[in-house]
């Protein structure tokens, strides 16, 4: 890794100390012992995490306690111990164990051949005398994640890196609750181990009769006779999405047994199947019949919906929803609707002080906070590990803001992170000489419509626009009729501009008026606007056109009129600062680039990689291009195509060759930085290397500085003195950077808060400079040049919490696939398959039903 002390030429705006509280929590000792490493298989294989943890601690705690003393298990195969296990046969053996709700399992423990676990190569690797994470490192900081994580983890219901509990739950109704908890995570820093501890938030599966349940989820209020559906309804479809892999426990006489829902079976009481007799025959009988024979239970709901614990072979367990009550303690790990969503936020966010305090915790709480417990679990105390339980305190510093520019160099004011345009013309405003609206409200007259509109015409020419004909009026007719309406409104608009007849391209742009919960009309919209018509769209909500007058309107209007402005690829405003100016000195590009995975449990849709790029020279018009590749590959597989013709069009309309490449990188985990982003640096490269020999370039090839910026992790910071702290929200202000006491070992990396605070703490971005050949790894410029950028989005009047490029990536690429492939509808591409089944997929389907953007668009901000 490159020297910390690098230091550039490259000129620096102002920037002041500022000391704030980090929720990491320093490791003043680390273990002291050695650990040896076990392998633990079950038969038969118990797929839940929790229920293995279950099984490893009453091995340890009732079947061999002389054996097993203080195991660490990491809920999968692996055991440690820092003692040597005596078992019955040297280095391995087995146990057979009845455990309540699963029956008889079988554990084999055998010992793993290798070196025994020690800190050496980690205190090395913390004091740089090692230079990468060895694999023996990796293996003791992974042990240090189960010594601290195994107290809390075998008690309440977790995801391995957190853990969640009832105390402060609140009912989301549709089946589900929200628990707050306790994430904690061990990070490596420069010389030292840090434990980051954060406030975490789960939804779960509530607890309780599976009928209850059902009828919560369907929305039905009444008897239990209303789950009689039929199988492919509407309601059998939305509830068998819901319970599929959830586990219930089935509560017969005398016993309770604990099933993983895979199906859902209509009229359970009515199926029939053939039943072993005691002469061995088979004989007919229904689930109603055998559930009153066999455990004198009279099933009340003969007709109504079943759950189906195996099938195929025609060996399918149906059991009567009515004997089943779902398992407590369960994460609900798919996407959470849209509804549920904002009650989430709103359940996360704590001001500051609120989250430091909880975090920190006090003696007496319902449920003590990691940092309280360190020093009594029994885990850590049998390591000899120490943890603080204050927070660490982070010597940073504020940077200046960038200024902003607007028309006749104006400047703008900019105050954490915001900043008014209400006396502001527009740096390059364009015109609209041709324009319509859509309207699909569901309650709005004309009137209203007309009002609205006369009030953004005037934000738009006092923003320095030129509007050269009224708006043509659409009323839309709803889902399925969208292209036909844009394009009707199309063209009554180039009607009313008094376009020539030969004229062949579209209005300006389209604003649509989208009612509530309009997912499915605004995706047919953009779709429309910017696959099939090559028209700018822009949409506003129903509610927001009828709430709104006076200064809110114009407000409004205002927002809505940067965002026309950009998609007629004008100019807003243009961000400087010194190392910003320097940058841009030579032709240059920022790139940006991430791939977006489908949701949570599917696995027969495809991922999409998008690359942002600029184009001009000021950094603030981008275009865009974008691929399909396989589900859950994090590689970009055609990034060199990509880049490739990002540069050309670079090339098109500057008529000269990048000099300087900045491209930062979302979405990677510090353990692709080694294989992901050296691949696409070097795929990057290649690509160059293709276009200069195409062209035949003489020009030197471009510098390029490849940064990772993350925003999937749990550092906060939090004013030390709370005078420091933004006014309203309490948050650090926006343009706090810090990398000393938290810096990365493997890597130059820092954390760059550069927006300011609305509700709740905010979250800084992680970046991570892994490739650097334009500033040679002085950490001070990139930090200037990333902070400039992040007031760079040209839909907004505040800076955003990543550079504009890469908040822009994967932005709407959902709306290029067609229809028919439903990309959008999460309900319809449900992995049906068992868990250990690979399924082939379709790669050549998806690409063919992926169309890019229209040419009309390219130029213009479609995705902002």
């Amino acid at each position: 890794m490159p020297s910390r002390t690098v230091s550039s030429a490259v000129p620096l705006g102002q920037r002041r100390s500022l000391a704030v509280y980090a929720n990491a929590f320093n490791v003043t000792q680390l273990p002291i012992k050695a650990y040896e490493q076990y392998d633990g298989a079950m038969t038969p294989d118990v797929e839940n995490i929790r229920w293995r943890h279950r099984i490893i601690e009453r091995l340890q705690n009732h079947e061999a306690p002389k054996v097993f003393r203080l195991c660490l298990f990491d809920g999968k195969a692996i055991l440690y111990s820092a003692t040597p296990l005596n078992l019955p046969d040297g280095n391995s053996g087995n146990y057979e164990l009845i455990v309540p709700g699963k029956g008889k399992v079988s554990v084999r423990i055998a010992r793993v051949s290798g070196e025994t676990v020690t800190f050496d190569d980690l205190k090395a690797f913390l004091n740089e005398r090692i230079s990468e994470q060895t694999p023996k490192v990796a293996v003791a900081l992974n042990l240090l994640q189960f010594i601290i994580r195994q107290a809390p983890n075998l008690k309440y219901p977790n995801n391995g890196r957190a853990y969640f509990t009832n105390v402060g739950s609140r009912d989301l109704r549709g089946g589900l609750e929200l628990f707050r908890g306790f994430f904690q995570s061990v990070r490596p820093t420069i010389g030292k181990v840090l434990v980051n501890v954060d406030i975490s938030s789960s939804a779960m599966y509530k607890p309780g009769p599976l009928v209850d349940l059902a009828l919560e989820v369907a929305g039905i209020r009444g008897n239990a006779r209303a789950l009689n559906f039929r199988k492919h309804s509407k309601e059998w479809n939305i509830l068998s999405q819901f319970f599929k892999n959830v586990m219930v426990d089935i509560k017969l006489p005398k016993r309770t047994v604990t099933k993983k829902i895979v199906g859902l079976v209509e009229a359970a009481g009515r199926f029939e199947f053939k039943k072993e007799q005691e002469d061995g025959s088979f004989l007919p009988t229904t689930v109603a019949e055998h559930y009153y024979k066999t455990y004198n239970i009279r099933l009340m709901f003969p007709d109504i919906i079943g759950i189906e614990l195996s099938r195929g072979s025609g060996k399918n367990t149906v059991i009567p929803a009515e004997v089943c009550f779902v398992t407590p303690g369960q994460r609900y790990t798919r996407k959470l609707p849209q509804q549920m969503t904002s009650q989430m936020v709103d359940f996360s966010k704590f001001r500051p002080e609120k989250r430091l305090d909880m975090i920190i915790g006090h003696k007496g709480d319902r449920v003590q906070p990691p940092t309280l417990e360190y020093a009594t679990s029994p885990y850590i105390q049998d390591a000899g590990m120490e943890i603080s339980e204050k927070p660490i305190i982070v010597e940073g510093q504020l940077l200046k803001p960038p200024s902003i520019f607007y028309g006749g160099r104006q400047l703008a004011d900019v105050n954490n992170g915001a900043w008014n345009i209400t006396r502001q013309h527009l740096h390059s405003p364009e015109t609209i000489r041709a324009w319509a609206i859509v309207d699909y409200s569901m309650r709005l007259d004309q009137g209203v419509v007309e009002r609205f509109m006369k009030a953004l015409e005037q934000c738009c020419i006092a923003r320095g626009m030129q509007v050269k004909s009224v708006p043509a009026y659409k009323r839309g007719s709803g889902v399925g009729s969208v292209e036909r309406d844009i394009s009707e409104a199309c063209s009554q608009a180039l009607a009313l501009a008094k376009a020539p007849p030969d004229y062949k391209k579209p209005p300006d742009v389209v604003l649509v008026i989208l009612p509530p919960s309009a997912a499915e009309i605004r995706q047919d919209v953009k779709r429309t606007g910017d696959v099939i018509l090559g028209v700018s769209t822009q949409c506003v909500r129903e509610d927001n056109v009828a709430k709104f007058s006076g200064r809110q309107l114009d407000q409004y209007c205002n927002n809505i009129a940067i965002k026309i402005n950009a998609r007629l690829a004008g100019v807003n405003s243009i961000p400087s600062s010194p190392a910003y100016d320097w940058f841009k000195d030579q032709p240059f590009m920022f790139m940006g680039a991430d791939v977006g995975h489908p949701g949570a449990g599917i696995q027969n849709k495809p991922s999409v990689a998008s690359l942002v790029f600029s184009y001009d020279r000021h950094g603030v018009k981008y275009s865009a291009t974008s691929r399909v590749q396989e589900p859950r590959q994090e590689r970009i597989s055609e990034l060199g195509p990509m880049v490739a013709e990002a540069i050309s069009r670079f090339g098109k309309v500057n008529g000269t060759a990048p000099r300087r490449i900045m491209f930062f990188r979302d979405g990677l985990s510090e353990g692709e930085y080694a294989g992901v982003a050296e691949l696409e640096f070097q795929d990057i490269k290649e690509a160059i290397r293709r276009v200069w020999a195409e062209v035949k370039l003489n020009d030197p090839c471009p510098l390029i500085t490849y940064v990772i910026v993350g925003k999937r992790h749990h550092i906060r910071f939090f004013p030390a003195n709370p005078q420091d702290g933004d006014r309203k929200s309490g948050n650090v202000p926006a343009g706090f950077v810090a990398s000393e006491g938290i810096a990365s070992p493997i890597a130059r990396d820092f954390y760059l808060l550069s927006h300011g605070g609305i509700l709740g703490t905010s979250r800084p971005s992680h970046y991570i400079v892994l490739k650097d050949e334009i500033f040679n790894f002085d950490i001070k410029p990139i930090q200037e040049v990333s902070f400039t950028l992040c007031h760079a989005y040209v839909s907004a009047t505040r800076s955003v919490s990543i550079p504009a490029p890469v908040y822009c990536a994967c932005a709407r690429a959902e709306y290029h696939f067609d229809t028919s492939l439903r990309y959008m509808d999460d309900s319809a591409t449900v992995s049906s398959g068992s868990s250990g089944e690979k399924q082939s997929f379709n790669l050549s389907k998806w690409r063919s039903g992926y169309a890019q953007t229209h040419p009309s668009v390219l130029a213009r901000m479609f995705f902002a």
